[in-house]
């Protein structure tokens, strides 16, 4: 099994990198006193944990790409292409003003739905 292929894992550079932004949470949200402790606690738990994913997780994806040889080369190509066709019709319904409707919605869905499939279909050839 390649690399690209194992599910995710908690692993202690990505524990370190959430531990190193729970301070920089603190720091910003601890003069806030209007709330519950454990409302505190969980935005000192969560903050951090979604911001490592969103700042650490492409650093973990790309090093997964590089070890997986051509394999991870074909993942990251599936996926950017279901990314830049997302990024197209997205686009398309802001420009055309489409979004404000009410079949905007469905729209979204099923091409949401489709590339889904299609990045699933692909992976497991």
């Amino acid at each position: 099994m390649q690399p690209i292929d194992r599910p995710f894992r908690f692993t202690w550079d990505f524990v370190v990198v959430w531990g190193l932004l729970v301070v920089p949470a603190f720091v910003l949200t601890h003069r806030s006193e209007l709330r519950p402790w454990y409302s505190c606690c969980g935005l000192l738990i969560l903050l951090p944990l979604f911001a490592t994913f969103v700042l650490y997780g492409p650093v973990l994806l790309a090093r997964q790409i590089i070890r997986s040889g051509s394999r991870g080369w074909f993942v990251a190509r599936v996926f950017f292409s279901v990314i830049v066709a997302a990024t197209l019709l997205f686009g398309g319904l802001y420009i055309s003003g489409f979004y404000t409707r009410g079949g905007a919605g469905i729209l979204t869905f099923l091409f949401v739905a489709a590339a889904t499939v299609y990045l699933n279909w692909r992976l497991e050839a």
